[in-house]
């Protein structure tokens, strides 16, 4: 008989209990070599002045994109870091670059990504117990908000989220895609403020509109899952999924998606037990394997679908990390990422997408996402 959503989430007991030592220990077993390959890969990759660079991208090449995620990557691995003296010679880099950017008044324009650099830059001194410079990143996040006090109507679904905005979003009508929030950005800077001690829960909101979820009669449409946009059949990458009986178009529900839903009910402090957070839960639970971006996509998505491989990995490992018990269920996934990301890891120690839709063909942007992934599997 198959387990209801509340049986999955509670019945981890009794043999599981018994095998959670030892998969843990097989798991990290067979990470560590592959770990400490991605470390010694992004030491080698480091700039003599302690940053990380695209030699991809140009929007990558100042440093104050990549530097950010790889430190926070690093930061998930407890013992390794690649050795002290590279996180210290990165940590040294960003501290500087948010002294510098907090000498200015208005410090975006210096920024390629400034949601991006913020909320990982958050994360990273948050974890550092640097509560001065991580405070400096939240004030950049908080101005990135779509708020009442930039236009956005109080009653709009859209106001006090996040979107990819690359300064504080005056409310314009219509709204463009760069300001128009979504789940990814949101979850982000959800998680980052959360980390920083801050409450994020003004986005509460929208995070749910994001989610295909009915507490009652949900519909085929309901199935706990999450997509990135409102009314957005072009950035929701797995495509639409029809239209409900009230006429309005539906999207279908994806595995990144779903982690960053996830991650962004549990950051505004909604509690494992909820409906939503359990629909969540159950939704990956039942259409995840390996480094598939799982869920039902539309036709002609297979290269958004390929994108999004490493982002997916550390999304996904950051809910099971967050989940904090074993179920049959999350150890055998656990055990299929681990074997697809050990598979995909190149001989100098890199990942690599193929697909440049989410420029997961930068390989210090893939190989950061992978080793987060790796270090909170294992």
């Amino acid at each position: 008989m198959k387990q209801t959503r509340r049986d999955f989430l509670r019945g981890a007991v009794g043999w599981g209990g018994l095998l959670l030592a030892g998969s843990l220990e097989l798991r990290a077993v067979r990470s560590a070599e592959p770990i400490r390959r991605a470390h010694r890969y992004l030491a080698a990759q480091q700039s003599a002045d302690g940053a990380w660079r695209s030699g991809r991208y140009a929007a990558f090449r100042e440093g104050d994109v990549l530097t950010p995620v790889v430190l926070w990557a690093m930061q998930a691995e407890h013992s390794e870091r690649g050795g002290a003296a590279t996180f210290t010679r990165g940590l040294e880099w960003l501290r500087q670059l948010t002294d510098t950017s907090f000498s200015r008044e208005s410090p975006w324009p210096a920024l390629r990504y400034p949601l991006f650099t913020a909320s990982y830059a958050a994360q990273v001194f948050a974890r550092e117990g640097d509560a001065d410079r991580a405070a400096a990143w939240v004030k950049i996040i908080e101005a990135l908000r779509t708020s009442e006090a930039l236009g956005w109507p109080a009653t709009d679904p859209l106001c006090g989220a996040w979107s990819d905005a690359a300064a504080p979003p005056r409310y314009v009508t219509p709204v463009p895609d760069m300001l128009a929030p979504n789940i990814s950005a949101t979850a982000l800077a959800a998680v980052a403020l959360s980390s920083a001690g801050h409450d994020p829960q003004m986005a509460l909101p929208f995070i749910e509109r994001c989610q295909n979820f009915a507490f009652d009669k949900g519909t085929q449409f309901d199935d706990g899952g999450f997509f990135f946009a409102l009314n957005d059949p072009i950035r929701n990458k797995a495509g639409s999924a029809g239209r409900d009986i009230l006429g309005q178009e539906r999207f279908h529900s994806y595995g990144s998606a779903t982690s960053d839903g996830y991650l962004a009910l549990r950051a505004c402090g909604l509690p494992r037990e909820h409906p939503r957070v359990e629909g969540a839960a159950a939704w990956l639970w039942q259409r995840s394997d390996g480094l598939t971006n799982g869920g039902r996509w539309a036709d002609g998505r297979a290269a958004a679908r390929a994108s999004l491989a490493f982002y997916q990995s550390q999304a996904l490992a950051s809910v099971l990390a967050e989940l904090h018990f074993a179920t049959s269920w999350s150890r055998t996934l656990r055990g299929s990422m681990t074997s697809a990301l050990v598979t995909k890891q190149g001989h100098d120690g890199a990942w690599q997408g193929l697909a440049p839709d989410s420029c997961e063909d930068e390989p210090l942007l893939a190989s950061a996402f992978a080793l987060r992934a790796l270090a909170l599997l294992a």
